[in-house]
């Protein structure tokens, strides 16, 4: 029994490596790309306070920070993409 229990860890511990050092790398990929992108939204946010009530107003009615804030989305999850694609824990598409 010990011979068959070295071999399924011999055998499991590359993918088991590998999802582990994906899943850190990830997390703290994701992690400060969120946090970096946070930042540059409130400064934009407090450098757009300097143009005036109405302008707000109408920024925030035609969704101009909801499209940022969508577009901040999208960057951290196309990062989230890349660092799967290069530890090749993704297997679909090219």
């Amino acid at each position: 029994m010990e011979g068959l229990a070295k071999w399924i860890a011999d055998v499991s511990w590359p993918v088991v490596s590998r999802v582990l050092a994906a899943m850190g790398l990830g997390a703290v990929t994701f992690t400060g790309a969120s946090t970096a992108l946070d930042g540059v939204l409130n400064s934009a946010k407090a450098a757009a306070q300097g143009v005036g009530t109405e302008m707000l107003q109408i920024l925030a009615m035609a969704g101009f920070f909801d499209a940022m804030s969508i577009t901040a989305g999208g960057l951290v999850g196309s990062l989230g993409w890349l660092v799967m694609k290069r530890f090749a824990m993704q297997t679909s598409g090219s």
